[in-house]
């Protein structure tokens, strides 16, 4: 497909440019890549050139102007727009975004573009880099990790915006800059999307949305332009799946299947008491507020009987005025159809459209409900909300004199290596018998369903294709491997494989983030037989049990008996009970992968032969299976109560774990012990929000052989005697580098001794005492 011309005011001569640039970009899809120069693909370099011959520019419009006031170009921009024009320019399509207007030079532009652990990128050229799911990545417990690979989203979604790089499989070029990312907490270890999000923790899942956006939004070089938008989804308490469900397109509306679930994440009503949400569910949200997130995205489903599309409470009363967004909210695609049929939050579509534009929603994803809803009489809040979209498509820049145009090479520069170090980082060790790690070019016989996986690497809202490094490609840099025996499904029985001439086993196991037979992610519950054996986890799927499936946990039983040493390696986005298996005499060691990414096979080799030690920690709690009979997925209370285990590491006890949140081996020992400070506390200011209390600061000693990166984890618990069920929180980590010797201050601020109680107070208990 050729690249739709931008109209803005074209001569004779850009028109001539304009189809040239659109012959090159046809050019580079029908291209075989065969051709370089300077080891980058001539066509693109061609493509390259034109561009930055030829940048859009705004023209002559007034709104053009850089001296006026933001507010003043946003508004004389909106006064030119007719109001049928202005209710186009809130429906999203999915792939196609909003229309252009021509008369007045502005460009279609997309409000939803995916980048959850890299740009997603379908078909295209050159491809987006392909990043640890994230969350593999939050196991890092790396801060400035999560801020330079949003750094490289970021960059690498610049660019395909600014040459104009076809979005492959779907439809048109890569336009638009608000770029897409979970921040839901991974509630229940069934969750489909689980793999999406930081983890469990609201403290980590906090700190890596500040720093996914900081990175994403960090300005272009030699400007205070953000070279994109991030925006944090679903806000605000979403982490179920349910389903099927069928979307009707003629009505644009969504409805239940006969003789199926008539529950899913388009019609739940999530019962979230003050207490889970003020400690747990906003606290992502919270920090993205706080780092200045151009986007939100509202969830599907309900939030204590209210539409979260629809809560003039959390969009406006809180999101807006006490946290200080200044961004544009964005639903869920058809979440206001959801509200009409599936939830009848309204009696009319009409009036849900309605209810939707008052409670602060400004751009809907899917947009034939809404299209066909709006009406002309609801102009002052079409109005507002079209401002709020605007307003962030100038602060990227769009309606400014355009930056210079980077080459490709200068774009994704380290962003290989980059990926490969968000891997190596991000494995964690889960056992470790002394045999680790092995010798360099052993011979090596390699079995799982996932020895040679490439996508399946990669987790879901990944880019495709890239160059991704499979574990057979990986272990052939540092070992002789053989591959014995046929290729094993996920799902599929066990082989039956006899013992090979080799001098230790790997299996490579888990499941699969994705199921590209059943594109439509609503009926996966019915139609993919991925989902329905266990084997999937993704987007419309929830897992019926966190077991690891069957027939590969007969082949690490058979493998064990061998009497060779076995490594397993896990891919997956979940916890997996592999308490059937972990502690078999000849199973060495267990390694958690997450989804690793395009080179997450490459990192395997390093870690098993030791030329990096594994230094991640896990980002969820590994539960047995067993927990799964106590806690309804569709409840949304953390702490523990009677007959409730609770969840997350704050409230679950040790009964029901199988590896607790943080947990995470090494090939180094390390030893940890408090400095003597002057004071027995050094006192730390508050900040606004701590109410004039006093922090503290200590400072810990850590010593190791040097041989490995650690994190250090640090942990509050309650006073003896508190009645709020909680066991400890996480207050603050630190990523060290190798070293021997590290001195790390610590810093606990008065808000981490806040204790959030049954009723609806929070209980101060900073005194120094507690």
């Amino acid at each position: 497909r050729l690249r739709p011309l931008r109209l803005r005011s074209f001569t004779v001569r850009d028109l001539i440019v304009e189809a040239m640039l659109s012959a090159l970009r046809l050019l580079a899809l029908l291209s075989c890549g065969e051709v370089f120069v300077n080891g980058h693909e001539a066509v693109f370099v061609h493509m390259e050139k034109v561009a930055a011959a030829h940048r859009p520019s705004c023209g002559r419009f007034p709104w053009c102007n850089v001296s006026l006031p933001l507010e003043d170009r946003v508004d004389l921009l909106v006064k030119e727009i007719t109001a049928e024009e202005k209710i186009a320019q809130l429906g999203n399509d999915l792939f196609g975004g909003v229309p252009a207007i021509g008369r007045i030079g502005l460009d279609k532009y997309n409000y939803i573009r995916e980048a959850a652990h890299g740009v997603l990128a379908r078909g295209g050229k050159p491809p987006a880099t392909s990043f640890p799911q994230v969350v593999a990545m939050a196991a890092s417990f790396n801060r400035s990790l999560f801020r330079e690979v949003g750094k490289a989203v970021g960059r690498e979604a610049r660019y395909m915006q600014d040459v104009g790089v076809m979005w492959g499989d779907y439809l048109g070029r890569y336009g638009g800059l608000l770029l897409q990312f979970n921040v839901n907490l991974f509630r229940d270890p069934r969750w489909g999307r689980g793999q999406e999000t930081p983890g469990e923790s609201p403290e980590l899942s906090s700190a890596f949305a500040e720093e996914y956006v900081l990175g994403i939004q960090s300005p272009i070089e030699g400007t205070s332009t953000p070279q994109a938008g991030a925006s944090c989804k679903h806000f605000a308490a979403y982490s179920f799946e349910g389903g099927p469900t069928l979307l009707n397109r003629t009505e644009s509306m969504r409805q239940t299947l006969p003789g199926q679930s008539n529950l899913s994440r388009h019609n739940e009503n999530a019962i979230v008491s003050r207490r889970d949400f003020a400690e747990s569910y906003a606290k992502p949200f919270k920090a993205c507020a706080k780092a200045k997130a151009l986007g939100v995205m509202c969830a599907y489903n309900q939030v204590n009987g209210v539409p979260s599309c629809g809560s003039k409470r959390l969009l406006r009363g809180l999101l807006r005025e006490k946290w200080g967004f200044d961004g544009v909210v964005v639903t869920d695609c058809d979440s206001i159809s959801d509200m009409y049929a599936l939830q009848g939050f309204k009696s009319t579509p009409s009036g849900t459209v309605r209810a939707a534009l008052a409670a602060g929603t400004n751009v809907a994803c899917s947009p034939g409900f809404f299209k066909k809803y709006a009406t002309p009489a609801m102009n002052p809040l079409v109005t507002q909300a079209l401002k709020d979209a605007l307003r962030v498509r100038f602060r990227l820049g769009e309606f400014d004199p355009p930056p210079p145009l980077l080459t490709w090479p200068v774009v994704s520069r380290g962003h290989a290596e980059l990926a490969l170090d968000a891997a190596l980082q991000s494995t964690v060790l889960l056992k470790n018998d002394g045999r680790l790690p092995l010798q360099r070019n052993l011979r090596l016989a390699v079995y799982g369903p996932l020895r040679n996986a490439t996508e399946e690497l990669l987790g879901n809202y990944q880019a495709w294709p890239v160059d991704v490094v499979t574990p057979l490609d990986g272990l052939r840099k540092v070992a002789t491997v053989l591959t014995p025996g046929d290729d094993m499904e996920l799902c599929g029985t066990a082989p039956a494989p006899s013992r090979p001439d080799a001098d230790a086993v790997i299996i490579v196991a888990g499941l699969t983030g994705d199921d590209p037979k059943v594109q439509d992610p609503d009926l996966r519950p019915k139609d993919s037989k991925l989902c329905k054996g266990g084997c999937l986890e993704g987007e419309g799927c929830d897992r019926p049990n966190i077991t690891l499936p069957k027939g590969q946990e007969e082949l690490v039983r058979t493998a064990a008996s061998w009497n060779l040493p076995v490594v397993l390696v896990l891919i997956s986005g979940g916890a997996l009970d592999i308490s059937s298996v972990k502690d078999l005499p000849n199973l060495a060691g267990i390694m958690w992968m997450g989804y690793p990414g395009q080179l997450g096979g490459l990192a395997l080799g390093q870690l098993l032969v030791g030329d990096v030690s594994p230094s991640g920690r896990l980002s969820q709690t590994f539960y047995r299976n067993q927990y799964l009979e106590h806690v309804p997925m569709n409840d949304y209370s953390f702490p523990a109560r009677a007959g409730y285990p609770g969840r997350g590491y704050r409230f679950v006890q040790d009964e029901w774990v199988l590896y607790p949140f943080g947990f995470g081996l090494s090939y180094d020992t390390f030893s940890y012990s408090w400095e003597q400070l002057n004071h027995p506390m050094d006192v730390v200011e508050a900040e606004d929000e701590d109410e004039g209390l006093r922090g503290c600061r200590l400072q810990l000693q850590v010593t190791s052989a040097g041989k490995s990166d650690v994190s250090v984890l640090f942990f509050l618990r309650p006073p003896s005697g508190h009645s709020g069920a909680l066991q400890k929180r996480l207050v603050h980590f630190e990523r060290l580098n190798a070293a021997r010797s590290h001195s790390v201050p610590v810093t606990f601020r008065p808000r981490d001794f806040a204790l959030y109680l049954d009723g609806n107070d929070a209980r101060d208990a900073s005194d120094a005492s507690d």
